[in-house]
């Protein structure tokens, strides 16, 4: 079964209780959901009660992690300073996010079009899944 790596703008959608996103995370079916670091530390930076700090931290305990590799961060830079030279600059927590789907072999569900930038302008091409409203 694939991994896919839930990005921080779908995890926001489904602590807003958005269906679509519920759907995605749920479908055991489909795909093993996953996170990382990166994808962690925004969204402890945005939570802001005590309960979405709680319902956070019981989500975060049952999803598998991955690392961050070295490589990874050497990958990250490469990329991104591919993309720089043609005009093109990426957050480096979308940079690493999308290296860390590749060199895991995973799909990446978000809303974040730097995703698809970084598909359409480098020889890569992971598979991004999003969501309707």
């Amino acid at each position: 079964m694939k991994q896919l790596l839930v990005d921080t703008s779908i995890w926001i959608e489904y602590f807003k209780g958005n269906s679509n996103a519920a759907g995605i995370i749920h479908d055991n079916d489909a795909h093993t959901v996953c996170t990382t670091g990166p994808i962690i530390t925004e969204l402890i930076q945005g939570l802001k009660t005590k309960s979405e700090k709680e319902v956070f931290s019981a989500c975060l305990g049952s999803l598998p992690k991955i690392a961050i590799t070295d490589q990874d961060w050497v990958d990250a830079g490469l990329v991104g300073n591919d993309l720089r030279e043609i005009g093109i600059t990426i957050p480096l927590p979308d940079l690493i996010i999308y290296i860390i789907a590749r060199n895991n072999n995973c799909s990446i569900c978000t809303l974040d079009k730097h995703f698809e930038i970084i598909n359409r302008n480098t020889a890569y091409n992971i598979e991004i899944i999003g969501i309707a409203f």
